[in-house]
């Protein structure tokens, strides 16, 4: 039984002492605190440059500051336009059937985009996606590990006209050769 749990059953006081030294730095003191006196050096030397940075900008004329609040919004309203115009992540659909197809929703619902992942190993042929059991998309044939993108655009309807062009999806059908399966009905992925 190691001697500090010896110590504790029989009811003694033991010390908290450290088995090995802390590691010396080559001066001899302690690493953290080292560490302690750098970080804190560090955060004087920030505050102290700021602190010049601001004492300057508040004695330059103010055509500089002008310019520097020109900049500063520059700068905010770049990053709010980088900020909005990033999309959303695309809902990802499993893989269907036999057939190994992915259907994968985009967020933008004012330009909606399907897009079909082959994830088989085999080609598909012949293929008819259709969209809301009233318009269809052709493909003649879509290489493994390939995707497709179906726009209202390439979707016509029974009496030939197209897709509006905002188009909600909320059932979608693949069909092709070696069979067919549903990948949207009711707006939910299948």
């Amino acid at each position: 039984m190691p001697p500090h749990q010896a110590a504790l059953l029989a009811g003694r006081t033991v010390s908290a002492t450290r088995s090995e030294p802390l590691p010396l730095d080559e001066d001899g003191l302690p690493l953290q605190s080292r560490i302690r006196t750098e970080a804190e050096s560090t955060a004087l030397n920030v505050a102290a440059i700021l602190r010049e940075t601001w004492e300057d900008f508040r004695n330059a004329d103010r055509y500089f500051k002008f310019k520097a609040a020109i900049l500063a919004a520059w700068a905010v309203m770049s990053l709010a336009g980088v900020f909005v115009a990033c999309p959303g992540a695309p809902t990802l659909v499993g893989p269907s059937s036999s057939l190994g197809a992915r259907l994968i929703l985009g967020e933008q619902s004012e330009h909606p985009a399907y897009v079909l992942s082959n994830e088989s190993e085999r080609a598909w042929e012949d293929v008819v996606v259709v969209v809301n059991h009233a318009y269809r998309a052709a493909i003649s044939h879509v290489e493994p590990r390939a995707f497709v993108t179906i726009t209202p655009k390439q979707l016509m309807g029974d009496n030939g006209k197209l897709a509006p062009f905002n188009l909600k999806a909320t059932e979608i059908e693949l069909h092709t050769r070696k069979g067919s399966v549903l990948l949207l009905k009711d707006g939910q992925p299948q």
